[in-house]
């Protein structure tokens, strides 16, 4: 059945309805006709154009990238790249030398102050060298003046025997790269450097492994050294059975797991070592320069000890410092010397103090006896026993310093 509906087309009357005239033509502008077009039947068309008249509609976004785009793009890849790797060497990275914000010029600080220090102390050695000969050569016996040279001869040689010794033993070892055991745990917090977190800490682990297998502890004679520099048998036997358990991968369900068991089970018992080995060598430098006549003498022991010292904690954690680590390190070597030396100058204003104060106390408990001389002597005795406790602490702080420089992870 048939509907007007059907029969609605333009022109075509139906019923109820009149046949629509068509449209009149809208006359052209000004009453002109408009220029034929020889080519009007064939429309010419630009490129990306189709016959609707109209370009396609594509997002600039969504184009085909060109070449130059893609270099683009992949040179902002390889600076956030950059960007990370710093971001997480900084974190990594530990600051041994304790020059905190001064890093960026910690080298040039470090190797100014070992040029000042070196050439005071060389300054002061050479003037009291030079006044310690003159007295010397002023003694009229010949066999008392030639001991007094032969003396001096030989505390030369076995300072500068401590300070090859040292070098040699430094070259020989391994720089130290400290890990620092928060910044991964910081890095691996961060979303975004996740990926590089695992990274570095696969890094971190094969470098801590490499240097668990070069660690001098196979052969009895690398126990037999390392039982001259205090570790006992059973702490040599710790060290062995925990750097199995390390070099076991199955071990340990997680690299922060296996950082912990290395700190605290093989790094600490040689920490407690380095520690006793210190004290060991201050007890010494207290005895020494506490009795030592002369500055040269306090000077020369404290190098002495000093070099013996450092010696000795290289050989134990079987590292060396870095190049700042190293200047500041010797650094403040030479400056102890110097402020051993300087000793004997302080030793004057503690010996008038200690005499004084004997004086009152004797005053205060109503001892009436001519204390003149044991004043005197008890002075003397103080200073001696002050300064040499002075340089002991010295030498312990220098060598925490130390230890603190060549400990191979650290937990801040």
């Amino acid at each position: 059945m048939n509907s007007d509906d059907d029969d609605f087309r333009i022109g075509v009357p139906g019923a109820g309805r009149s046949a629509l005239a068509p449209a009149a033509p809208v006359p052209p502008l000004g009453g002109l006709t408009p220029p034929a077009r020889p080519d009007a039947h064939e429309p010419e068309l630009r490129p990306g154009e189709t016959e609707l008249g109209r370009p396609p509609q594509v997002p600039s976004d969504l184009a085909a990238l060109s070449l130059d785009d893609r270099a683009a793009l992949k040179l902002l890849d390889d600076e956030q790249a950059a960007r990370d790797v710093a971001e997480a060497e900084m974190l990594l990275a530990a600051d041994p030398t304790g020059l905190g914000w001064l890093g960026w010029f910690g080298s040039p600080l470090a190797f100014a102050l070992l040029m000042g220090t070196t050439g005071v102390l060389g300054v002061f050695l050479f003037n009291q060298t030079a006044s310690l000969l003159t007295t010397l050569a002023a003694i009229q016996d010949d066999w008392l003046r030639y001991t007094g040279y032969a003396g001096l001869g030989l505390f030369g040689l076995c300072v500068l025997y401590s300070f090859v010794r040292f070098v040699v033993i430094y070259v020989r070892m391994r720089e130290n790269r400290q890990l620092r055991i928060k910044g991964i745990k910081e890095l691996s917090n961060r979303t975004r450097l996740r990926w590089l977190a695992a990274l570095k800490s696969a890094e971190a682990r094969m470098q801590i492994e490499t240097y668990l297998k070069t660690y001098p502890i196979e052969t009895e004679k690398d126990r037999r050294g390392l039982r001259t520099l205090g570790l006992t048998d059973e702490a040599i036997a710790q060290l062995r059975v925990v750097r199995a358990e390390l070099l076991d991968h199955d071990k340990f369900a997680s690299t922060d797991q296996w950082f912990a068991r290395f700190r605290d089970g093989f790094q600490s018992v040689i920490d407690a070592a380095a520690d006793t080995r210190t004290k060991y060598w201050a007890s010494r430098i207290w005895v020494v320069t506490a009795v030592a006549p002369n500055a040269v003498i306090d000077s020369g022991a404290t190098l002495f000890y000093t070099f013996s010292m450092l010696s000795d904690l290289c050989q134990l954690y079987n590292l060396r410092a870095g190049k700042a680590g190293t200047a500041v390190l010797m650094g403040r070597t030479f400056f102890n010397a110097y402020l051993a030396g300087q000793g004997t100058e302080w030793e004057k204003l503690a010996e008038d103090q200690y005499d004084q104060l004997f004086h009152e106390a004797m005053n205060t408990v109503g001892v009436g006896v001519s204390a003149n001389l044991v004043g005197k002597v008890v002075g003397k005795v103080g200073a001696k026993v002050t300064t040499g406790y002075l340089n002991r602490v010295l030498l312990i702080r220098l060598g925490r310093y130390a230890a603190r420089l060549l400990r191979p992870v650290t937990k801040d």
